[in-house]
């Protein structure tokens, strides 16, 4: 297989014809790759766009999952080339397909309460855990510039369905803000076109921050 991109928790090789292997580093646990390949199938039964994941492997020590190959750009590339006002072209793209993300409802998934407390016993953290909105949108949880790729038609396409959960359109809001903190300008102006405040937005990441380090380590 020939490796075409590396990242924090896998590499993707080229597998066939019009397909990928994301195949995870040795002893990535066993459920967390079940968890993404449920995730993926569901995704794609709810008509999000997303590639197809056709089934697990094992390789030697590692195991991975078979998808559909996308040619085209993560959408951080389409940012690196392009100056205003094209580059607000790309921003409203990435805010629409956020917007039209949170429309669907979910049922058969973990909610983001849950996905939260698996990080925490600190009582006081876990109480505002409790305090937040429920909700059923469907929650990427790891919304961001790298996780979007455009095709051959400048389609978005949604990839990495790890942390995918139900809750609140905020959650995913303020996850997506904190993750974009790396660039003020691209943090700003993705908060201000999804038509939120950072004093909305606050509750969530004042959890999110709280949880983060712990949450790194698995």
């Amino acid at each position: 297989m020939k490796l075409i991109a590396k990242g924090n928790t896998a590499e993707i090789y080229e597998y066939g014809d019009n397909l990928i292997c994301k195949l995870f580093y040795p002893k990535y646990p066993t459920d967390y790759i079940e968890h993404e390949f449920h995730n993926a199938t569901m995704a794609l039964e709810l008509g999000i766009r997303t590639p197809k994941a056709h089934g697990l492997i094992t390789q030697g020590e590692r195991q991975g999952i078979i998808y559909d190959q996308i040619v085209g750009d993560v959408l951080s590339v389409k940012f690196s080339e392009q100056r205003e006002p094209a580059y607000d072209v790309w921003m409203d793209k990435f805010v629409d397909f956020h917007k039209q993300l949170l429309q669907y409802s979910i049922d058969d998934a973990i909610s983001y309460k849950d996905f939260l407390k698996m990080f925490t016993t600190d009582e006081e953290t876990i109480a505002q855990i409790n305090a937040l909105e429920d909700g059923n949108c469907f929650i990427h949880g790891d919304f961001h510039l790298e996780n979007v790729m455009l095709d051959e038609n400048d389609k978005e396409v949604l990839i990495d369905m790890m942390n995918v959960c139900k809750g609140t359109a905020l959650y995913d809001v303020a996850r997506t803000y904190f993750l974009l903190s790396y660039d003020n300008k691209i943090q700003s102006k993705y908060l201000e076109k999804m038509g939120y405040s950072v004093k909305e937005i606050m509750p969530y990441l004042d959890v999110i921050l709280a949880i983060r380090e712990t949450e790194m380590k698995r």
